[in-house]
């Protein structure tokens, strides 16, 4: 063979050897991107796994509870009320920074019994009471992530949550009557039919048509007060037909959504898992409530394991659907990033979600704690946002450190990552902000950037042609709006730029 015969036998094989190692580089990515892409694929189960356009599909996320209804469940001071597209928007792109794939949104499809709500009234529906949710869809498929809805569940103003209105409407008392009673499970037939067949007013799809949607969820813990009352099993037989009752109901109208059980009843009455609708069930997770719930039952990272098994054991697929992040649940970062290792590791755990995400307002700061409260013991051991509530990249409230919430958030982003077998990018650079309001005198206020860890402040001077930096990434969120200490009276313009966690800044806020 001549030898410019042999150099051109070899260049083909050299350039596949490239190609081939190219391939294997971008792998991770091409795995991340077929996890992503909306094209209206639905995420399917495929015996105890999930899976997208065939590849295996696991996530970690936020759970985003105020995305149909802010205020509703639990109270606050702002509450009822609908969510702004700025603060969905900003909420969206927080959680898409921290690698999520999926975010749970009860308020979408559960709210009854208030002026706002999907429900008012008994049998009576509001369809304005979809507007938030419309753009969360369209939003969430902008963002490249899946929606978890729930169908009922908390309740700020009811009784026993959500359950307890629709046994208020039907004057009933015992919350089994929930699940036994006919008038009560067509009631509650009848508000998830028009949940599923809602058209969305800004795309047009029925929501069951609606491939952004993830799964629906049939309550939220609804079995607990029967756990709580001893968890006979008759009772917990009558929940468990309820469950397939629910299920086989959504899956006659819509069979290609998932349909996910959250009665919370699979460890004390297994049976539950051989229904045949469900395709998902989960259980949530908090060592802050062990000891007031009383079940004995104390939460480590190998509890996640142990339920993990019992659930794919029965052929269904395992999630997280809530999980605490905060110290008075993992006392120690260390402690928190025990149970993500588990969670990660662990491969019949198709995902999960932590509790809970806040988000910018669209004037300035941040939006308010949720359930708050100025008793410092009850933020510690009660009902509150004080402990639960993520503002990313990190705020201090009467239970958590701004540094020790800042370096939770980065455990949960990597863990996202992790969870979706993705590389750990580089922070994105945040959005430009936008100055709101300028108060004669100096004080600036200015709508805050998803994923901006500092501010800086830029002033000019009447008359002057450059900008003078007067806050080198001086400010956070929490200072919001920030005065000017050497402010003159008229005249000057000013622009903030936001920084992120890597120090990349946004481009700046238009002058004002």
């Amino acid at each position: 063979m001549a030898k410019g015969e042999l150099t051109k036998t070899r260049e083909p094989a050299t350039g596949l050897v490239l190609l081939s190692l190219l391939l294997l580089a971008l792998l991770p990515l091409l795995r991340a991107e077929a996890q992503t892409v909306q094209d209206g694929e639905f995420v399917q189960r495929v015996g105890t796994k999930l899976t997208l356009h065939g590849a295996p599909f696991r996530y970690s996320g936020p759970n985003i509870e105020w995305l149909g209804l802010e205020g509703y469940g639990p109270h606050d001071p702002m509450g009822p009320r609908y969510p702004s597209r700025f603060e969905i928007d900003d909420a969206f792109t927080t959680a898409a920074e921290m690698g999520a794939r999926v975010v749970r949104a009860q308020t979408m499809g559960d709210t009854v019994g208030c002026a706002l709500c999907v429900e008012p009234e008994s049998g009576k529906f509001n369809d304005a009471a979809f507007q938030a949710s419309d753009y969360a869809l369209v939003a969430a498929k902008r963002n490249g992530i899946r929606i978890i809805i729930t169908l009922i569940g908390d309740c700020a103003t009811c009784s026993l949550g959500g359950i307890g209105q629709y046994l208020a409407w039907n004057g009933k008392q015992n919350p089994q009557d929930f699940f036994t009673n006919p008038a009560l499970i067509a009631a509650y037939e009848k508000h998830v039919d028009v949940v599923l067949n809602h058209v969305n007013t800004l795309n047009g799809v029925r929501y069951k048509d609606d491939p952004t949607i993830l799964a629906w969820e049939n309550c939220n813990m609804c079995g607990l007060i029967a756990l709580l009352m001893g968890g006979n099993s008759s009772a917990l037989g009558q929940i468990s037909d309820w469950v397939e009752t629910i299920g086989g109901h959504i899956k006659q109208q819509d069979s290609r959504h998932l349909y996910l059980d959250t009665t919370g009843i699979f460890r004390a009455y297994p049976k539950v898992l051989d229904n045949k609708s469900t395709d998902l069930a989960t259980f949530e997770y908090y060592p802050h409530w062990d000891a007031l719930l009383g079940t004995g039952e104390h939460t480590t990272a190998e509890t996640f394991g142990r339920d993990a098994t019992a659930v794919t054991s029965h052929g269904k697929a395992y999630i997280v659907n809530e999980f605490g992040w905060d110290r008075t649940d993992w006392k120690t970062q260390q402690d928190l990033q025990t149970v993500l290792d588990a969670l990660a590791k662990d491969p019949n755990v198709s995902g999960d979600g932590f509790w809970a995400l806040q988000a910018h307002l669209d004037n300035f700061g941040f939006q308010p704690i949720p359930a708050d409260t100025n008793n410092s013991a009850y933020a510690e051991r009660g009902e509150s946002g004080q402990w639960w509530a993520l503002y990313y990249p990190g705020i201090k409230t009467l239970v958590n450190s701004a540094d020790d919430m800042a370096a939770r958030a980065q455990q949960l982003r990597a863990h996202a990552y992790a969870m979706s077998e993705t590389p750990l990018p580089k922070h994105a650079t945040p959005p430009a902000p936008v100055i709101t309001s300028i108060v004669v005198g100096g004080l600036i206020a200015w709508r805050g950037s998803a994923g901006a860890v500092r501010y800086s402040i830029e002033r000019m001077d009447a008359g002057a042609k450059e900008w003078k930096t007067i806050c080198d990434r001086c400010a956070t969120d929490t200072d919001d709006p920030w005065a000017d200490p050497h402010a003159t009276l008229f005249g000057s313009r000013y622009r903030v730029t936001a920084y992120n966690a890597d120090g990349v800044a946004s481009a700046p806020s238009d002058p004002r």
